[in-house]
């Protein structure tokens, strides 16, 4: 049995039509990053479980950039797990105190992320069945070419109600479904209360236990993959768990355009020194001394002192998240690898005396003004030579949600 104190939940503040989009400057990573922060803001996770089908780096930086952007330590353990909603129920279920599971969807049908904390107390989740099998009515391949075989009806009957059983579950409560409509589980598992999400994905596996948990609903939950399915069990505890919602009404996604051409090329030297304190979002301060002060510095950086000798012995400290705009610009001609336009603003964080340049992200280009609050979120910057390049983009108008119990 796990206990599960607190969730978070992410979506993005786009649309097209009535569909939820995300932005150009959004992934799976920085989506995951949303809930995660949302579901541990204080950072006290000591193992990390992202599950996703869209990882940005098959090989690379993911788990580095998570955990930075999490306020996480560098030795907190990280899995990665290539899966949907049965994945991240498996995981939630045998998870041990305070990890951190994630699940994060970035494709053309969902996107979005949700993010679950266990601990001692909280709602209890506990497996019950599972099964795994093969039936890729859907199937994506390496060079991300994508097979569909619709057939509802054999999803249905050999997907579904044939796993459910040789499961042998007989019926029950159900608290909530996803990955398929409750009506389509067959007789035993009607019940007006239930919490579901017809599309399977990483995302939904934690938000319908998050509806279960908001609506005091008991009993199975079941997330099904295809032919594959797994089965818990939720039971409310004393203490009610921590939901946070990071989730805006949506807006219609401005057009945008990337002008053709050879962009900005990474430089992994650069790259290296500048990722954390740019992922982590901190300064340099120094000792005070004749010609340096304890202000601090950002991007970091070495000073000379009244002596003129370089200092360098300083120290990473934590800048806020929230600030003000205190001038911006929008620029509008397209250019390589960003899409145009695009807002820039000098940013002044608050209660403290930086002042940082962000792109702006969250409304239209131009839409900024000067003495608007907002937050500091993390974003894609650019992709340079294939590779995603992550910092700090100001949300203006954002203010962080109240947690609701």
């Amino acid at each position: 049995m796990t206990r599960v104190g607190s969730f978070g939940t992410y979506l993005p503040p786009w649309s097209k039509g009535d569909r939820r989009v995300k932005g150009p400057d959004e992934d799976a990573l920085t989506m995951a990053v949303a809930a995660g922060r949302a579901a541990d803001p204080d950072a006290v996770a000591q193992r990390v479980v992202i599950v996703s089908r869209n990882f940005p780096l098959v090989e690379g930086g993911n788990s580095a950039v998570l955990l930075a952007a999490l306020g996480l330590a560098d030795d907190v353990p990280v899995t990665e797990v290539l899966g949907g909603a049965p994945a991240v129920l498996d995981q939630i279920v045998s998870a041990a105190p305070e990890t951190l599971v994630i699940g994060s969807d970035d494709n053309d049908s969902l996107v979005g992320a949700a993010a679950a904390l266990t601990g001692e107390a909280g709602v209890a989740v506990t497996p019950r069945a599972r099964r795994t099998r093969s039936l890729p009515l859907v199937a994506r391949h390496d060079d991300g070419s994508r097979r569909t075989y619709p057939d509802p009806r054999l999803q249905r009957e050999v997907g579904v109600r044939a796993t459910l059983a040789t499961l042998e579950l007989g019926g029950g409560d159900l608290a909530a479904v996803v990955g398929v409509a409750a009506g389509q589980l067959g007789d035993g598992f009607e019940r007006s209360a239930t919490v579901e999400e017809s599309a399977s994905s990483a995302a939904g596996a934690i938000r319908v236990l998050v509806g279960a948990v908001e609506c005091n609903s008991a009993g199975l939950l079941i997330a099904v993959e295809q032919a594959s399915m797994s089965v818990a069990e939720i039971a409310h505890g004393d203490v009610s768990p921590r939901i946070r919602r990071d989730e805006v009404s949506p807006r219609e996604l401005p057009r945008f355009t990337i002008a053709e051409g050879v962009g900005i090329p990474i430089s992994m030297p650069a790259y290296s020194r500048a990722f954390e304190p740019k992922i982590r979002w901190e300064a340099a301060v120094f000792e005070e001394r004749p010609g340096i002060d304890a202000a601090p510095q950002f991007p970091p950086r070495f000073r000379v002192d009244e002596s003129g000798v370089l200092a360098s012995d300083y120290r990473l400290e934590p800048l806020p998240r929230t600030g003000t705009v205190y001038t911006h610009t929008t620029i509008r001609i397209p250019v390589p690898d960003l899409p145009s336009p695009y807002s820039l603003a000098v940013v002044e964080l608050d209660d403290s005396p930086v002042r940082a340049l962000m792109k702006v992200t969250g409304v239209p280009a131009g839409e900024a003004t000067i003495g608007q609050a907002g937050c500091v979120v993390l974003r894609r910057i650019a992709t340079r030579a294939g590779i995603p390049d992550y910092g700090y983009a100001f949300w203006p108008g954002r203010v962080a949600e109240e947690a609701r119990t």
